[in-house]
């Protein structure tokens, strides 16, 4: 029998007794298991993500013969735009557009797919055990629930990643792989950040007065206002990074995305498939840079090595699927859509009513060094092409 906040956990699909059977069966392999008990854990999720409307666990037990065997899936429920609950702030034209499309089933489109030719060996996905049609344009779907390694990431997991996820670029580019609901214009997975979170939510509150007055910001004027030059430079950054060459990139490819299994059958496996299709080469290695960080598990100090490290592996892997492309642009292409990702989002302003305790403080001290981190990659970033006259 579920818990007693199952059904709430579950929000919009409640599985019923047939369908946990199922789902048990599926994990196990074992037609016959019998299930005798499951719960349901929440996860947390990234409330400003706009098509994400829950994370959860479904964890039980099933008799096998005369043993009692353990199962779980992950469930990501996922919505269109238009349940976003920030949808309503866009300008008129991106609510028009955001819902004229199918864009939110991108992830399950993945899933259904599998990308056939386009994951080198080394990656793979997760196991899909169904995709439930809720209704509504919404849409929940079940996942294999990876055992994780208990290994910590350090720089050779890091160089990997970087290496699968350039030859990953170069063969979903060539083959054409990604379902139809995927991003098809260059620039256009870098522009929908811009469009859809910077420009209705983030950039208001960091031109906020009330948000540097803080305790834990006031001091902050310098950061302030380059902050405020790099908002400026977005657009002109947006464009120079559709002048790079385009590929394929999984949208965001964080450690924490790049799931390393214990069993050791893949040496990543890819989750949380929404951003996707084309963008500046490199693109995908400004999350897997900063993705620890951003949690406050990895120092801001070894960022700057790792860049140059993740830059070398990546160029290493669109080497071996037979594109040649010059380290700087690859650096280019990854500095730019981590700037227009990360730089505004990285202060924890949603956070700033909670009490100012010593965690509390030192949390807020680390995010202001990523946040200058990245400031100054933006005000570095080169807005002409090297063949382009000095104006």
């Amino acid at each position: 029998m579920a818990t007693p906040d199952a059904k709430t956990a579950v929000r919009a699909w409640t599985p019923d007794a047939d369908t946990i059977a199922d789902l048990a069966r599926s994990v196990l392999r074992q037609p016959g298991a019998d299930v005798t008990g499951w719960r349901v854990e929440t996860a947390d999720y990234d409330f400003g993500s706009p098509t994400t409307d829950g994370l959860f666990r479904i964890l039980g037990t099933a008799r096998v013969s005369n043993s009692e065997r353990r199962w779980s899936v992950f469930v990501k429920l996922v919505r269109a735009y238009r349940h976003w609950p920030l949808f309503e702030i866009l300008p008129a034209e991106l609510k028009a557009a955001a819902g004229a499309g199918d864009q939110w089933r991108y992830e399950a489109d993945v899933y259904r797919s599998g990308l056939p030719g386009a994951l080198p060996q080394g990656l793979r996905l997760p196991i899909v055990h169904r995709i439930v049609d809720l209704g509504d344009d919404r849409l929940a779907i079940v996942l294999e629930d990876v055992a994780t390694s208990p290994n910590q990431w350090n720089e050779g997991l890091f160089a990997a990643a970087a290496r699968l996820l350039g030859r990953f670029a170069v063969r979903a580019t060539a083959l054409h792989s990604l379902p139809r609901s995927a991003f098809d214009q260059p620039g256009a997975v870098t522009r929908s950040f811009y469009t859809g979170r910077l420009l209705p939510a983030a950039f208001p509150a960091l031109t906020a007065d009330n948000v540097w007055q803080h305790p834990l910001l006031a001091g902050s004027t310098e950061l302030r206002r380059d902050l405020d030059e790099l908002v400026r430079r977005v657009p002109a950054i947006l464009n120079a990074l559709e002048l790079l060459p385009q590929l394929v990139v999984h949208g965001d490819a964080s450690p924490q995305n790049l799931l390393i299994p214990a069993d050791g059958n893949a040496e990543f496996v890819m989750i949380d498939w929404t951003l996707g299709g084309p963008a500046a080469v490199g693109d995908d290695l400004g999350q897997l840079l900063v993705g620890l960080a951003h949690a406050g598990q990895l120092d801001i100090a070894t960022l700057p090595a790792l860049h140059d490290v993740l830059v070398a592996a990546y160029r290493a892997g669109v080497a071996e699927e037979g594109l040649a492309v010059d380290q700087e642009l690859v650096a280019r292409g990854m500095n730019g859509g981590l700037v227009v990702r990360s730089a505004f989002t990285a202060l924890p302003l949603e956070r700033l009513s909670e009490p100012i305790t010593d965690d509390f403080a030192k949390f807020v001290r680390q995010r202001l060094q990523l946040t200058r981190y990245l400031v100054d990659l933006g005000l570095a970033f080169p807005l002409r092409r090297p063949e382009d006259p000095e104006i």
